[in-house]
């Protein structure tokens, strides 16, 4: 392991150990806050004969919750960077990038505004030798890059290099930010990609999977009117929730409920701690679509007659097109698909898919029936 390498593992390590600790004491204070609120409800009714109790119990559990806190927070600190050092391998690097994409996901907000050395950056991968025309792949909540190679070898990317001659470029970026915030960073990093890429650029399509979709509609608002914006031919989105995502919308409803009943406050405080780029799943994205661009919309679902409830189990059919029911599509017919029998991240390697981005892209606008098999 090279110097500079045993740095970054040992940054990342300590990082991990850091969060173990804050999140014991977290969990502590959850616990501590829901007691209080309860012997409170109690106290307060038992009236001033129960006054030196109160004073009592108060003083003991305060410090009882101090030391723990205190003791936890040591010994998680500990245990969690032997755990993450035991996962650094020999080039430094963690050889699973999922646990840090599903943790920037979570808190990757929080990570920022704390200069975490966990909290991922924009970068962009390019695979192969580069090309005049990009595929960008940009990967969705709580994912890294590595979701587009979940399915094997032959990737989308890899189908459409064989078939149309698209480089690949692979996203990785901290999906716990706001979308608008990555939108503005994509845009940023795309311009570079154009102007430092050695052969020139002709033609640009983003795909987008869950997340990933909103990301690149916002980035096509702040590239409106540039010279890489120009470039950009077609926007693919897959499981994207437009309309808002259900869960997201549960659990803000949740945290409501749940802040709003003192010995039940402290779970929905803890509940609203999720990143700011989980929240912003809550309401339809306002990024609008740019004329020049052709948007194409897949969707999944688990059962035909589950679409409307379940969906995908994370996003609904009507939301990843876009519509809403009686509403007319914005697009003609021919631009939307959905693949009945699969769930939301069969979306990311589906050969069907794979066989109709390939018909989309390269101006085959013959009907395909999608089928999980």
């Amino acid at each position: 392991m090279l110097p500079e390498e045993s740095t970054v593992g040992n940054q990342l390590a300590e990082a991990a150990g850091s969060l173990a600790g804050q999140g014991f004491s977290a969990a502590v204070g959850l616990i501590r806050d829901t007691h209080r609120a309860f012997s409170k409800r109690v106290f307060d009714i038992v009236g001033l004969v129960g006054e030196p109790i109160r004073l009592a119990h108060d003083g003991i559990s305060e410090l009882a919750y101090a030391l723990t806190a205190f003791v936890g927070d040591t010994v998680m600190k500990g245990a969690g960077l032997a755990a993450a050092m035991a996962l650094v391998d020999q080039q430094g690097e963690i050889p699973t990038r999922v646990a840090l994409g599903a943790l920037n996901g979570a808190f990757g907000d929080m990570l920022e505004a704390e200069g975490s050395p966990l909290a991922l950056e924009m970068t962009a991968r390019v695979q192969g030798e580069a090309g005049p025309k990009l595929a960008v792949f940009i990967h969705g909540l709580c994912e890294t890059e590595d979701s587009w190679f979940l399915y094997g070898a032959t990737t989308y990317g890899v189908r459409l290099n064989e078939a149309l001659d698209y480089t690949s470029v692979y996203l990785r970026y901290n999906s716990g930010l706001p979308i608008e915030e990555n939108g503005r960073r994509l845009a940023v990093l795309l311009a570079d990609l154009v102007q430092d890429s050695p052969v020139a650029v002709s033609e640009i399509v983003l795909i987008g999977h869950s997340m990933g979709g909103l990301v690149a509609r916002a980035a096509c608002k702040e590239g409106s009117g540039t010279e890489w914006g120009a470039k950009v031919r077609h926007l693919v989105a897959l499981g994207v929730p437009h309309r808002g995502a259900p869960l997201e919308q549960a659990a803000a409803l949740a945290a409501r409920v749940l802040s709003a009943v003192p010995e039940t406050r402290a779970f929905g405080v803890a509940l609203d701690g999720r990143s700011v780029g989980i929240k912003d799943l809550h309401t339809p994205t306002t990024a609008p679509y740019i004329e020049e661009i052709d948007h194409y919309f897949f969707s999944a679902g688990l059962h035909e007659r589950l679409n409307g409830s379940l969906g995908d189990l994370l996003v609904r059919r009507e939301s990843a097109w876009d519509t809403s029911r009686g509403e007319k599509a914005r697009f003609g017919v021919d631009r939307y698909r959905h693949l009945s029998g699969t769930h939301h991240f069969d979306l990311l390697g589906h050969p069907a898919i794979a066989e109709q981005l390939i018909a989309w892209l390269r101006g085959d606008g013959s009907q395909r029936q999608l089928t999980a098999g």
